[in-house]
């Protein structure tokens, strides 16, 4: 695999150019820029140093260059104000602007500061390549006076079709990239000439995995961990002190977060594998697995979810909801006090969105007099990072268990369908969503999955089946059904999000294309039987590119299957 360096600088200075001339009221809309010199195309999705910039020539010429390098005072005052010294304009003079990444989107928010209002489409972590956007993505650029792209074939999948969509010019788009020298990069590590060989290259030609898997014993609380590099297992290394079935790995895949209930603590483990940025390259630090060394002791400590940079941890015993920045535990490790606030104890539950924000469940106001009666949430409400209410669902939702997120949407688990809260840009939605016509009187669904770049969720109810649940619609339809025979047991989105899997109680695994819904591939036979279908000894799943891994508790393994037909790559013993 290769990282390639491209001049983001310079994509720097053309959106400032871009903003520049569109916001001080420009005759056209799109500048011309100089042709990039010919020369090797990079790959369209890596970082970049900095490099010579070639800027747009109607930039350029009203921009007057300082006298020298110690007076910066320009020789003659500028015609127009600078983008810095721009005054502020009335929320509907502002430019608007669309972005498909939010990388540009800082940059466009940077530059045009209060005399722009930035949307980027593709939500944080999400896929670049597979992001399928919606309804009001067609809106957004229908009523856009700029869209800005990364280019270089990024977003080509998508973007040509939605900006078609929404009646625009295809012209009407600044492909970033296409408008920038490619200048040079730099090898990270080789990939390997021979693609057939399966012992280094997964079906979808992925270099051999580098990474380790985490595995908690769901009976005694020992953590074990799997070197994939070097093929290892290192049994029992850490005691998490309670059983310890709830592990999760952090967005980038650095971090790992333990969960341990009945110990009353949150465990942050180091992955040791990432990459250290040193000036015009790379190095890969290879590190044991280690505790951050956080104090995340609380009582009784259940419901974790990740969601962008943040993770939630909502305490049953006392309401306290910790909210964990993983850009902060990089860079402060122990020294890192994550912020928190309180909503009451009962059995709750809090999924970060986008902008710091969080949809959080509301307390049962009975809870006080019979919390055993009334331990679950009755509704969710939108809150920020100080716990400070900014939006609170109308519609309730009896009997709550089970959350997700998609960055701007939070959706929730109740008897007779799902709830759901919405926040975009500062205006605030919510909705309840019943269970498709004919479903039983005691329908309830108490698992939910999400994921960056989707806009429909998955819903589980153990006796009842797994359900699409497409909140823009209102609807939701069976994807699985249930009977005694045979059922959905446990359910996975792929780190990136592009794969639906699912356990059944027989054992086989089902992978599905989590956007199109179309059924892909299934294995069974791997997994020892009969194969247990409890929270803790069900199996659980992990992915990485190329790979899924799933656990067989009876069978005392951990398998590897590859993400092309589920064919077992490797197994592991694991006590």
């Amino acid at each position: 695999m290769r990282l390639r360096i491209r001049n983001w600088g310079a994509m720097l200075l053309l959106v400032g150019a871009l903003l520049l001339l569109l916001a001080c009221g420009s005759d056209d809309a799109t500048p011309t820029a100089t042709t990039p010199a010919a020369g090797e195309t990079p790959a369209a999705t890596t970082p970049a140093a900095a490099g010579e910039t070639p800027a747009a020539p109607a930039a350029r010429a009203e921009t007057p260059a300082p006298t020298s390098a110690t007076d910066p005072t320009p020789t003659e005052a500028p015609d127009r104000p600078t983008a810095t010294a721009m005054p502020a304009l009335p929320p509907d003079e502002k430019l608007q602007v669309v972005t498909t990444s939010n990388i540009v989107a800082d940059w466009a928010r940077a530059v045009g500061q209060d005399r722009v209002e930035v949307f980027s489409l593709i939500p944080p972590n999400a896929d670049p390549h597979s992001y399928q956007p919606g309804a009001r993505d067609i809106a957004r650029v229908a009523d856009a006076d700029v869209v800005l792209s990364v280019g270089l074939s990024l977003e080509t999948e998508w973007l040509d079709e939605l900006v078609e969509n929404a009646a625009r010019s295809l012209e009407a788009v600044i492909a970033l990239g296409d408008l920038v020298e490619p200048i040079d990069f730099v090898e990270l590590f080789d990939d390997h000439d021979d693609h057939d060989d399966h012992e280094d290259h997964g079906a979808e030609g992925e270099a051999a995995l580098m990474g380790r898997l985490l595995i908690g014993d769901g009976e005694t609380g020992d953590l074990s961990i799997i070197d994939l590099e070097h093929d290892e297992v290192s049994q029992n290394v850490f005691d998490l002190g309670s059983r310890a079935g709830r592990i999760y790995p952090t967005s980038s895949g650095r971090y790992a977060i333990a969960v341990s209930s009945d110990a009353n603590n949150v465990e942050v483990f180091d992955g040791g594998i990432y990459w250290e940025e040193h000036g015009d390259h790379f190095d890969l630090v290879e590190q044991p697995v280690a505790p951050v060394g956080l104090d995340l002791m609380g009582d009784r400590p259940v419901h974790l979810y990740v969601g962008g940079e943040w993770a939630a941890i909502f305490y049953d015993g006392s309401g306290e909801v910790v909210l964990l920045n993983e850009h902060e535990i990089e860079e402060r490790g122990a020294a890192y006090s994550p912020p928190s606030f309180n909503k009451g104890p009962h059995h709750g539950a809090a999924v970060p969105l986008e902008d710091d924000l969080f949809a959080v469940g509301i307390q049962h106001p009975d809870y006080a007099s019979a919390p055993d009666d009334y331990r679950l949430p009755i509704g969710a409400e939108i809150v920020d990072a100080t716990g400070r209410s900014l939006f609170r669902a109308e519609e309730e939702c009896p009997g709550l268990h089970g959350d997700a997120s998609n960055g701007h949407m939070g959706v929730f688990g109740c008897e007779g369908g799902v709830l759901f809260v919405e926040a975009h840009d500062g205006a605030y939605e919510s909705g309840f969503i019943a269970g498709p016509s004919g479903s039983p009187d005691d329908f309830r669904l108490t698992s939910v999955w999400g994921h960056y770049g989707l806009d429909h969720f998955f819903a589980l109810g153990g006796a009842f089946g797994l359900y699409v649940v497409e909140p823009e619609d209102g609807a939701m339809e069976q994807l699985i059904a249930s009977s005694e025979a045979l059922r959905p047991i446990n359910v996975a989105v792929s780190h990136n999000g592009k794969y639906l899997l699912v356990v059944m109680s027989d054992g086989e695994l089902r992978m599905y294309d989590a956007h199109d819904l179309d059924l892909l591939a299934y294995k069974s036979g791997f997994l020892a039987q009969p194969v247990a279908t409890g929270f803790w000894e069900r199996p659980h799943i992990a992915t990485a590119p190329g790979a899924v891994f799933i656990t067989d508790s009876v069978g005392g393994e951990v398998i590897q299957l590859d993400t092309h037909d589920l064919d077992e790559v490797a197994h592991w013993e694991v006590a």
